[in-house]
Order: C-alpha cells, then structure tokens, then sequence
C-alpha cells in the first residue's frame, strides 16, 4: 500500500472530521471555530493539489453521464467551498476581525453554504467509497466478497441511511438547506455526543446517496439490472456485493 496515498486519504478525512466539529459552533467559542476552519480550508487547499491533474483533464473530459455529473459535482463543491471561505473571513471575529465587514446577510450565506457543504461533501465522499473500501479491505488482508459480510454490510449502511433521515428531521436539514428560519437549535449542553451522532448519520445518508448513484450509473453504463451488478464484475450470480467494481489506487478522482 502506498504510504503517500495513505497519508493523503488521512489528511481528506481529518479534513472531514474537521468540517463536522465547526458545524457545531455553539458547543465551542468563536476562536475555536475559526482556528478550526481555518485547519480545514489548508487541508481542502493541499487536497486540491494533490488531485490539480484532474483540473488539467476537464477539457478532454467525455460527454458521458459519469464525467459530466463528476464535472458538475466537483464544480458545485468548489462553488461551495469558495461561498463558506469567501463569508468566513467577512464575518471573522477573530482571527481575520480586522477584515470583517460582512452584516447579518454574509452569516446566513456562511450558514447556508455551510449545510449544502455537508450534503456535496458527503455526496462526493460517497462516489469515492469504493476506493476507502478498497483500502480498508487491503488493510485488512480480505482478498474474496462473502455474502455475510455483504448482508451485515448493507443492514448497516440502511441502518445509518434511516438514522440520517430521522435525523435530517431532528436538525431541521432542510429548513437550513432552504434558508428557512427554523428555532431548532441543539442543546449542547445537554447532549453534545448526540450532535455528532446525529450530523455524522445525515452524513452517512448522503454518502450512501452517493456510492450507490455511482453504483447505478455504472450498471446503466453497461447495461446490466442494477441487482446483478457485482463488485468485480464475476461470480455466481447473487453471490457477490452490489457495490462498484474495485478502482485502482492508482486512478482516483477527485
């Protein structure tokens, strides 16, 4: 395993975790969500480097549906990010208060981007699962699918997709998603573990969102039922996972 490429995976996740702990601004002060921001904007900077060779192929990218919702996905994300950073420093407090010439209108964009961030991120985690799988199941020294570890691994991914949707509802995602005043707010007080339980299960939906839509599209592409489409593209039929064939370490994507 290549040890760069692991290191490089570490850095997107603690990246991840990073962005999930801001979204819990009121469990901390204002500093402290800054300087955690800021953590993760260098991360999202060196993450954009290591992968600067997808940039360079956009103009010789297909006219195929899996490049063109890459593309758009990957741009909608960039706007995204850009928005959060760009009102992230015209609401500073602290360590940019002497840039800070954003009103009440700039914090409810960063709010906003902050929420869309959460689902696109999670989405485009979601389209590189099959890699994390990959590398877990490398780690691991798992070189054969086995059914039971397919099942337990699906009950658990629908036991997670649930929890988000519960948990989309808990949170009030889609008022925030909207830009709706919403006076749900999380009593950190009471039950802060229960946040991040709660914002990792809305995560974990939109991963799975976006691990099986690359799943279907990769079916559709080859013209198989998405209930046959198996991870390696071999085997009994019904034997094996329903998950994209494995990618090189060498070929991913941003």
């Amino acid at each position: 395993m290549n040890p760069v490429f692991l290191l490089r995976l570490g850095l997107d996740f603690l990246a991840v975790g990073l962005f999930m702990a801001a979204l819990a601004y009121w469990w901390m002060d204002n500093r402290a969500h800054e300087l955690i921001g800021t953590g993760m904007f260098a991360l999202l900077f060196l993450h954009n480097i290591f992968n600067r060779r997808w940039y360079a192929g956009i103009p010789r990218m297909r006219r195929q549906a899996k490049p063109l919702v890459t593309f758009g996905l990957n741009l909608t994300l960039l706007v995204t990010m850009m928005t959060l950073l760009a009102t992230s420093v015209l609401i500073s407090q602290s360590l940019f208060g002497f840039l800070a010439i954003g009103g009440p209108d700039a914090r409810d964009i960063h709010i906003l981007a902050a929420y869309w961030a959460l689902v696109i991120v999670s989405i485009h985690l979601g389209r590189h699962w099959a890699i994390v799988m990959n590398v877990v199941r490398s780690l691991c020294g798992v070189r054969r699918p086995r059914i039971e570890r397919t099942v337990l691994l699906r009950l658990m991914t629908t036991a997670i997709a649930a929890c988000g949707v519960y948990s989309c509802f808990e949170l009030a995602i889609g008022s925030r998603l909207l830009l709706i005043p919403t006076m749900q707010f999380w009593d950190f007080n009471e039950d802060a573990a229960g946040f991040f339980l709660r914002i990792g299960s809305v995560a974990g939906l939109y991963v799975a969102v976006g691990h099986y839509g690359v799943t279907a599209i990769q079916a559709f592409r080859r013209g198989r039922p998405l209930s046959r489409h198996r991870c390696g593209g071999k085997g009994r039929a019904g034997s094996d996972m329903t998950v994209p064939s494995p990618i090189p370490l060498n070929q991913q994507r941003t």
